[in-house]
C-alpha cells in the first residue's frame, strides 16, 4: 500500500496515513477496499487516489463480511462508475461476475492455480461450493479430468457459473448443478472433492465422504480457524468425519489471514476405502 501512502501524503495526516490498510482487492476494473472507522470520513480522498491506478474505473467499500449460505458480499460503490459487474482474468481463465452479488476472493489465487496441477487424467471432481467456477473452470481448462460437477446454491452465482463455463469453453467437462449441494451433488462418483467454503465447512464433511468413490479419494478441505488451532482443529475434524477410514494428510497450508487471529487454511486429505 506504499502507492496510497505516497499519493495521499499531504492530504491525510501522519496518523491517518498509518491507519491505511495494508492492501486492497482488485477484481477486473474494480478495487474493493476495507477502511477502519477512523478513516471513513476520508474515503473520497482515498477512492480518488485509487481511481488514478491504470484500469481502475470503480472503487467499492467493503461493509462487513460475506453473509448467508448464498455467500453474498456486503459492499457499496463510493467512487467512479457505478457498475459492479466486471470481467476478471486469472490463471488463463476469464471470470465474469458482479462483485456486489457473488463472492470472489483474490486472496485465493494461488490455491486456484495449485489445484489443476494435482488433478490426474480422467479424474472425476466434485466442487461442492462452486461459486462462479473459480476452482472448477481452471481444473477443466488446465488439467485433463473426465468430469467436473460444480454445485452452487446462489442462483446469481450459478448464472455466472454457467456463463463462465461457456466463455472458457469447458461445457464438455463441467456440469453445473443448481441447488444445495447436500441435495444435488452426485454420490459415490468422485476421485476428488473440493470444499471451498468457510465457517461451516466441517458440517459438510459427511457429505464429501458420500460423494467420494467407494475406494476413496482426496478431499480439499477449507476452514477458517483461530491461528492457535491452525491445523490441529481441521485435522481433528477430518479424522472424526472419516470414522475409522484411513486418512493421509497430503498437505496443509495457510491460504491467507482471514481476520486478526483467524486463518483460512486448507488440508489435502486422502481418504481410504469405505468399510461399508
Amino acid at each position: 500500500m506504499e502507492y496510497l501512502r505516497a499519493a495521499l501524503k499531504g492530504k491525510l495526516t501522519d496518523e491517518e496515513l498509518e491507519l491505511l490498510p495494508r492492501g486492497f482487492e482488485r477484481i477486473g476494473h474494480i478495487v474493493i477496499i476495507s477502511l477502519p472507522h477512523e478513516l471513513l470520513h476520508r474515503s473520497q480522498d482515498i477512492a480518488q487516489a485509487l481511481l488514478n491506478i491504470k484500469g481502475v474505473l470503480t472503487v467499492a467499500l467493503r461493509e462487513g463480511t460475506i453473509s448467508g449460505r448464498e455467500r453474498r458480499p456486503g459492499l457499496s460503490v463510493i467512487a467512479g462508475e457505478p457498475l459492479t459487474e466486471t470481467s476478471h482474468r486469472e490463471n488463463g481463465c476469464t471470470f465474469k461476475l458482479d462483485v456486489a452479488q457473488v463472492m470472489f476472493s483474490s486472496g485465493n489465487v494461488y490455491e486456484r492455480g495449485r489445484l489443476p496441477k494435482l488433478v490426474g487424467q480422467g479424474e472425476v471432481v466434485v466442487d461442492l461450493f462452486a461459486g462462479i467456477g473459480q476452482f472448477s473452470i481452471p481444473i477443466a481448462k488446465h488439467a485433463r479430468p473426465g468430469r467436473v460437477y460444480a454445485a452452487e446454491l446462489n442462483p446469481v452465482a450459478y448464472g455466472y457459473l454457467c456463463e463462465n463455463i461457456r466463455i472458457n469453453r469447458v461445457g464438455h467437462i463441467v456440469k453445473p448443478l443448481l441447488g444445495d449441494c447436500a441435495e444435488v451433488a452426485p454420490r459415490g462418483v468422485a476421485d476428488r472433492v473440493i470444499m471451498g467454503l468457510l465457517h461451516v465447512t466441517h458440517q459438510y464433511l459427511p457429505l464429501a465422504l458420500e460423494v467420494l468413490k467407494h475406494d476413496g479419494g482426496v478431499i480439499h478441505y477449507h476452514e477458517s480457524v483461530p491461528s492457535k488451532l491452525r491445523f490441529e482443529r481441521p485435522v481433528k475434524r477430518v479424522l472424526e468425519a472419516a470414522a475409522g477410514r484411513k486418512v493421509e494428510i497430503l498437505n496443509k497450508r495457510v491460504v491467507k489471514r482471514y481476520a486478526p487471529g483467524v486463518d483460512h487454511v486448507v488440508l489435502d486429505a486422502r481418504i481410504g476405502p469405505s468399510h461399508a
